[in-house]
């Protein structure tokens, strides 16, 4: 039997395929969800807030992958979780984001660069990782509440004519295989590696259009930007959110694959055709 698990976030995307694979490969994992059943096979259920929830007992390593993006409030409410995260006084690892290296910083970015400060300077054993674009198949035994933006990009490329995109569409990101940056993790744990920062991206960046053309989208609309000014709060996407989208996301994920042994794969648009 391997590590003993707390996983925050685990009814999330990223979380629950976590979980699920963590579980299979022996460790003992208990994942904390707020408002999503979690009935994944393998795994403790734990239901509660980050900020009012203790670990379960005998926990060795906390798994934080809960995060806000999007709420008005999101850089309180991760603010706020990591509090209770690191009062916990246990080893971390911490799921940070690419956007910490954007050109151009917004609210979200800025809190994630903040955060990472505050894991670095806690005192306690950490790992910071930091996925690119992460995407994969829905899980078998789980919907997660918030939808994961590569279905969203899937469906759409196979039920319009045309995809709408911001400006040209040519701004790069590098998909990481979730199974990848999970994978990641769990060799890493296995080492006993602490105090290390790794990026999370698949072999090679992909233009917006070029990833689109892949999950066999016909065109693309190109939508400028002042009108996405007025329209995208219209559809939940803030302002502060629309100002940084066309920004290059691109890293080099070569130490991470030298650190746990793992070559990330090839963006795989097939693992998305029944999302």
């Amino acid at each position: 039997m391997l590590m003993r698990l707390f996983v925050t976030g685990a009814s999330s995307f990223v979380g629950a395929h976590f979980s699920s694979l963590a579980s299979r490969q022996g460790f003992v994992v208990h994942g904390l969800h707020r408002r999503t059943p979690l009935a994944l096979r393998g795994v403790v259920s734990v239901r509660g807030d980050v900020a009012e929830t203790r670990p379960s007992a005998g926990t060795e390593v906390v798994i934080h992958l809960a995060t806000k993006v999007m709420a008005s409030d999101a850089r309180e409410q991760n603010r706020r979780m990591l509090d209770a995260v690191l009062s916990w006084g246990l080893p971390v690892v911490y799921a940070s984001s690419t956007v910490v290296h954007w050109r151009r910083q917004n609210a979200y970015s800025a809190s994630r660069i903040e955060d990472e400060h505050r894991v670095r300077e806690s005192g306690l054993p950490y790992l910071i990782l930091r996925p690119c674009a992460p995407y994969g198949p829905r899980h078998p035994e789980h919907q997660p509440a918030h939808k994961e933006s590569f279905h969203t990009l899937a469906r759409m490329c196979r039920s319009l004519p045309a995809v709408p995109v911001m400006g040209d569409g040519n701004y790069r990101r590098q998909p990481v295989h979730v199974d990848d940056f999970n994978g990641a993790i769990l060799r890493l744990l296995r080492t006993g590696v602490w105090g290390q920062e790794f990026d999370a991206g698949g072999p090679e960046a992909m233009t917006l259009r070029a990833i689109i053309s892949a999950l066999g989208g016909r065109r693309v609309l190109a939508i400028p930007r002042p009108i996405l000014r007025v329209a995208g709060p219209l559809g939940g996407l803030s302002r502060d959110v629309l100002s940084t989208f066309d920004t290059d996301d691109v890293v080099d994920p070569r130490p991470l694959a030298a650190a746990s042994g793992l070559e990330p794969r090839a963006f795989d648009p097939g693992v998305l055709a029944n999302v």
